[in-house]
Order: structure tokens, then sequence, then C-alpha cells
């Protein structure tokens, strides 16, 4: 990967007025913009609903002490997903694996609804993060082929629209069809949902919105075939890692602590390998967006993780009351993509806007631990949820946005990639380090005052990481 351009003064642009901006919406953007929203609408579904049934789900199934294996099955294996997906996009162009990630997606569906047992309900879990990771990764890359660059902060603003509505009716809509028909029917409807936006999003592939030039096309090809085996056996590697991790944050004492810290080193390694070159020194401006990515999504996702926990078993509050405080970052998170549609698409903005976004993300640790002290009420809580949304809606989008800009056509698969699996394991290895710290200190208001501690001191590191960020100048298109 080649995109480290770095300490440059801001963006090159012709004297005289700016030209009108692109518009999102267009007769050839159209198809793919509503695919795009499908798609992503009943991944969220999914992710938001599953976590919802699948208590009920393992327990009709007779295999309670699965339940760990079952909800870790996805994210472990989409980060080989996303890995293969952007090395498959760059070589062959987005269709084939489109179509290919969307297949497996769709068949680890069919096994869960039709599962007669819980190996096959895991081997379905299994297949959905492989086909999701793929899919996941194939939409960055379109929208990079097929949206305008300056139209990409609100097209990744509309799709963060997409998990709003899920996000808050989710949970609820699957209850209740599980209540009334089945945890099966729950599964059964994101199948149906994602196979209608797949056989869209396959379509705008095959007519050629998606397709880079063929020089590009070539030249990506030989890098990405001498790359992808290792890579692909590096993400093996990584996902084996993290199912490692958790499996060892569930011993007790000195055993968690040294099987956690060992895995920690082994994925480590292993990401030092499987990242853009630099990404874990922070060298080079697009390596340093990826770096970001991950910090703002342990910064923001992990917490939320415990807030629930620590709210129910430490404050009394009910699943619903402490589901509702999530929801609230939601609508804050559809707020901040409102906000950063409105500015220009240039690559000094987007550092503007990701730096101011970086203390509303650190919001949320912080408001969690002076809550854990007892220095704050509940209701500060809520507050600061709202703030984190309205960070993330606006760093989520510019992240994105700004490495696509900076990366190489030929290579912007490889870097979607980068930004989805990098957040994805350091989401995972962030989860299994704070199940140990609760395990050691204790699941007390202590233990939690802790893990809020170590999440702080991450949200202030990738605070200053974006303030330290140069200026720099997008790559020219190929």
């Amino acid at each position: 990967m080649t995109a480290d351009t770095d300490c440059l003064d801001g963006d090159a642009s012709p004297a005289g007025p700016a030209p009108a901006p692109p518009r999102l919406w267009s007769a050839r953007t159209a198809p793919f913009i509503l695919g795009a929203f499908l798609q992503m609408t009943f991944i969220a579904v999914e992710a938001f609903a599953v976590t919802t049934v699948l208590p009920g789900a393992m327990v009709d199934l007779g295999a309670e002490n699965w339940y760990s294996l079952a909800f870790a099955a996805t994210l472990s294996t989409s980060l080989v997903g996303m890995v293969a997906g952007g090395n498959w996009s760059d070589r062959s162009g987005p269709r084939a694996p489109l179509a290919v990630g969307g297949g497996l997606f769709l068949l680890g569906l069919a096994l869960c609804v039709l599962a007669p047992g819980a190996a096959t309900f895991i081997l379905g879990r299994l297949l959905q993060g492989i086909g999701g990771g793929i899919v996941s990764v194939v939409l960055y890359v379109l929208i990079a082929r097929i949206i305008p660059a300056p139209a990409r902060p609100a097209m990744f603003g509309l799709l963060t629209t997409a998990w709003l509505v899920p996000s808050m009716a989710g949970p609820v809509v699957a209850g209740a069809l599980a209540q009334l028909l089945s945890w099966r029917a729950v599964f059964a409807m994101i199948l149906l949902g994602s196979g209608l936006a797949l056989l869209v999003l396959v379509r705008v592939a095959r007519d050629g919105g998606g397709a880079a030039g063929p020089s590009a096309r070539a030249g990506a090809s030989a890098r990405a075939g001498a790359i992808v085996g290792r890579t692909g056996r590096l993400s093996l590697l990584a996902a084996g890692v993290l199912v490692l991790l958790h499996l060892g944050a569930q011993v007790d004492g000195l055993r968690a602590l040294l099987l956690v810290g060992a895995g920690l080193v082994a994925l480590a390694l292993v990401a030092r390998s499987l990242l853009p070159p630099g990404t874990l020194r922070l060298r080079g401006a697009a390596q340093r967006l990826v770096a970001l990515r991950a910090g703002f999504g342990i910064s923001s996702a992990v917490p939320d993780v415990y807030l629930t926990l620590y709210l129910q078993t430490e404050r009394g509050l009910s699943p619903t009351a402490a589901g509702l405080i999530l929801a609230v970052g939601a609508l804050g998170w559809a707020g901040g993509s409102f906000v950063q549609i409105r500015r220009p698409s240039t690559q000094a903005e987007h550092r503007l806007l990701i730096l101011a976004a970086a203390p509303l993300v650190a919001a949320a640790p912080v408001g969690a631990l002076l809550l854990a002290t007892g220095l704050v009420p509940v209701p500060v809580v809520v507050l600061t949820a709202l703030l984190k949304g309205v960070g993330m809606g606006i760093a989520s989008a510019r992240v994105a946005t700004a490495t696509l800009d900076l990366a190489p056509p030929a290579e912007q698969g490889a870097y979607s990639s980068a930004l989805q699996s990098g957040e994805a394991m350091a989401i995972a290895a962030s989860t299994a380090v704070m199940a140990v710290l609760l395990s050691v200190i204790g699941a007390g208001s202590a233990g939690f005052v802790g893990v809020y501690m170590l999440l702080t001191a991450v949200a202030v590191g990738t605070a200053v990481v974006a303030a330290r960020s140069p200026r720099v100048v997008a790559q020219p298109a190929a």
C-alpha cells in the first residue's frame, strides 16, 4: 500500500470560484444508493436484533453454554471477510466478491433459520461473519468508484441513518417477532431483506459502475495476487487469536491476565503485517486515519458494552431503560452526520471536523467514569451518550472519506478493508481486556471504575493523535 502522503499544505485547488459540487443523487448513482441503503439497514437490523433473540435461540437449541461462541462468531470471522473482500476487489473489481460475500451472508442466515441444532446454528453465524465482512468492504469500494468525491460525506451520512431506526426499533421488533412467532422468524426477515438488497447491488456492479480503470485493475491484480494468500492466512490467524482472547478472558485470576496478555502481543504482531505499513507507528496520512478509526471505535463501542451492564447491576435500571440511553447515542449519531454533510469535502475540512469530533466521542467513557465514581447522576450519562453520538456521526463519515480520497484508486479496497478490520480487531481485543479487568478487580463499582479509566485514556490518546495530524492532500486520480 502506497498512500503515505504526509506533512503537506492543505488541498490544492485552482484559483477562481469553485465549481458547484456534484449532487449525491443522479440517474447513475440512485440504484446504488438505494441498494446500499437497504443492505446497510438489514446489516444493522442483524446487529441489533440478533442480540435480542440470541439467548432464546440458544435455549431453544439446548446449547446455553455455546452462547459466547455464537455471539463472538460473526465478529471474529468478519475479519477474514474484510481482508479477503478488500484484496479481491482490488484484484478483479467488486462484482465477484459482492456476489460471493452476499451469498455467504444469505447462506449463513438460511442455516440459522433451518438449524436443527447448535452446530448448524454456529456454522451459520460463522458464514454470516465472513460474508458480511466481504460485503461491508465492497460497499466502501463501490462508494469510492461510483460516488463523486465531494458527495461522499453525504453518502456516508445517509448510510449512518440506515442504522438509526434499527438501533431504536430493532430490539423491540425482534423481541415481538420472537414472542409472536419464533426467533427463526427474525433471521428469515433479515434473509429476505438482504437478498433483495444484494440483487440491486450486484446489478449495479455488473453494469460497470463499480469497475476501476483497466490500467489500475491490471496493476492492482499483480499486487493483490502477490499478497492475497499471505493476508488471507494472516486474517485467519487474527480471527483465531480473537477467539482465544475471549476464551482466555473467561479464565480466573492470573491465568486470564497471562493468556490475554499473550493474545494481545500476538494480535499486535498480526495487525502489524495485516494493516497498511506504518499504521501502528502512525506513519503516513492514510495509515494514521486507519489508526484513528480504531481509536474512535474503542472509545465509542466498548463503553456501551459495559454501560448497560453497570446500569442494570449497580444502578438497578431495567434493560429497557438502559437500552434507551444507548438509543440517545444513535440519535446524536444521526445529528452529527447531518452536520458533517453540510460541510465541504476537502482534506482540510476533514481534518478540522475529525479534530472537533474527538473530544465529543471521549465524552462517553468520561461520563461513564464520573458515573461509576458517584460524581454525577445518571442523566449526565444521557447527555454524554448524545455528545458521543454526535462525534461519531461526524468522525466516522469523515475518516472514511478522507482515507478513500488519499488511497490510490487501485488500493481503495485494501484501505477500506484496513479501516474496518483494524476497528474490528481493536474493539474485540479491548472488550476482552475489559472482561479480564472486571474479573480481576471485581464486577462491582471498583471494577467499572477501572474499565472506564482505561477507556478514557484511550479516548484522550485518540484525541491527541487527531490534534497532531498534519495537513495532507488527496492522491490524484489514476
